[in-house]
């Protein structure tokens, strides 16, 4: 009886411990995001934000998850955080302050580094994609979130079946 029950302990605790890892993402993306990325998962993209004239929220060494443009159920909001392309080419991040449009072409108004409202706006193909979680670079939230990529774009069976 004792072997059965430390039988049953171990494999509750290499049980938490597999899972561990999906349970931190989802607390860093939200379930709903962890659940569409296992459907869509060429529709994400998990990546350092140095480089990229950002947000100031977002430090050069963190790292974003960034819904790509392209997703199905793809939606921008006020105050929604975009990587875009500029008019010369360079990558930028910043907050939707406003958006306005004539027929279906919108134009969103950004947030300058200091937060203020600029006369600049964004058009929806400038627009690489929306980010939905910045992740902080302590070992174990990258770690995890290493984990997850990979399990979404190389270990996904779903996505294997519903690709061919």
């Amino acid at each position: 009886m004792k072997e059965i029950v430390k039988n049953v302990f171990n494999l509750c605790v290499f049980i938490s411990l597999v899972n561990l890892p999906f349970i931190t993402v989802t607390q860093l993306i939200s379930t709903d995001t962890f659940l569409d990325s296992f459907e869509n998962p060429d529709f994400y993209l998990y990546l350092q934000s140095g480089g990229y004239s950002m947000e100031p929220d977002i430090k050069e060494e963190d790292y974003i998850l960034l819904q790509k443009s392209s997703h199905p159920d793809f939606n921008i909001q006020v105050g929604d955080v975009i990587l875009y392309c500029k008019d010369d080419g360079e990558i930028a991040c910043n907050r939707i302050r406003n958006i306005n449009g004539i027929s279906s072409v919108k134009r969103y108004h950004i947030i300058d580094d200091n937060g203020n409202l600029t006369d600049k706006h964004i058009y929806g193909s400038q627009i690489i994609g929306k980010i939905v979680s910045v992740v902080n670079t302590n070992l174990w939230d990258v770690i995890s979130m290493k984990i997850w990529d990979m399990a979404i774009h190389n270990l996904n069976v779903r996505a294997l079946f519903t690709n061919h």
